[in-house]
């Protein structure tokens, strides 16, 4: 998952009084098992079960007490998508495919982390909480596959996912003693890929007896 401001989430900043945090997307990573189901030669169905981890930094700062500190969090999310594909035949072996559909997350849990930037008495504590446990994105990809006789199907492109409503709301907090300053914020939770996928070589089963007889027979 790469920040890419134009299709995915892009940096903010959230203030409270004389403390304000910075929060911006950073690289993140997805990984998981896809199944395509052909309808015809050109048009298919994608589906499967992927693991996202969306990461975001959070620069604060006190300008008045001359404090910064950053942190980072991991935002951890379970995706199961279904993806309508449209395949473009550009030779023998090389083909262009455009998918579009939508997906639906399972968000398990909160997050939270705290930094002590000076050593004393002076903490930042960024949190995270889900909206919601379950939430639903719309999705485009592009790329292209080549595929082999015998040693399967390798693919590059990319995706974009959409978010139908934010997924993530932020609380960045300044704490000294029993001073306290709280900012809010809200995450959409896009983001934009680079994908590289493997498909195993299919290999269709014939119809009719599987066994051939030999030489002899009783």
């Amino acid at each position: 998952m790469i920040p890419f401001g134009l299709v995915g989430d892009k940096p903010f900043t959230i203030k409270e009084g004389n403390f304000e945090s910075t929060i911006s997307p950073t690289f993140g990573y997805s990984y998981g098992g896809v199944v395509r189901i052909g309808l015809t030669e050109l048009l298919a169905l994608e589906t499967g079960l992927n693991y996202n981890r969306r990461n975001y930094r959070a620069d604060h700062e006190v300008p008045d007490s001359n404090l910064v500190g950053s942190d980072n969090l991991g935002y951890v999310s379970f995706e199961i998508p279904l993806n309508f594909l449209v395949y473009v035949k550009l030779g023998q072996q090389m083909y262009m495919n455009v998918s579009g559909g939508a997906s639906v997350n399972y968000n398990p849990s909160n997050i939270r982390s705290h930094i002590n930037p000076g050593g004393g008495k002076d903490l930042f504590i960024f949190e995270g909480r889900r909206l919601s446990f379950f939430d639903f994105n719309a999705n485009a990809d592009v790329g292209f596959e080549y595929r082999t006789e015998k040693s399967g199907t390798f693919y590059l492109g990319m995706s974009a996912r959409i978010p139908f409503k934010p997924t993530l709301a932020v609380a960045s907090e300044y704490r000294y003693g029993t001073h306290s300053l709280v900012a809010y914020g809200l995450i959409d939770g896009a983001t934009f890929s680079l994908n590289l996928k493997y498909f195993f070589f299919n290999n269709k089963v014939k119809k009719g007896p599987q066994f051939q007889g030999g030489p002899i027979e009783q």
